[in-house]
């Protein structure tokens, strides 16, 4: 069973990497159609609106459920 944690370990280790990655190629992203606006071309173009879409979708009471479920987690974890 040891090797099962450490392969699960080492595999959320790399996943996590990977999201930390692409968190930061959106954000460059964002930051060059705020740079360039409009002239920054159509893939930029297109993940702002598509960020600014799911933005706009997100209600108060589904940010409210994350933050819920982010607080029981941690308050599970430190028992």
């Amino acid at each position: 069973m040891n090797s099962f944690d450490d392969f699960f370990k080492k595999t959320k280790s790399v996943l996590f990497k990977i999201v930390e990655i692409l968190a930061l190629v959106v954000a460059i992203l964002l930051l060059i159609y705020l740079l360039l606006g409009e002239a920054s071309g159509d893939y930029i173009v297109s993940v702002a609106v598509n960020i600014s879409l799911f933005i706009s979708a997100v209600t108060p009471e589904a940010l409210a459920a994350v933050a819920l479920g982010l607080a029981l987690y941690t308050y599970i974890n430190k028992k």
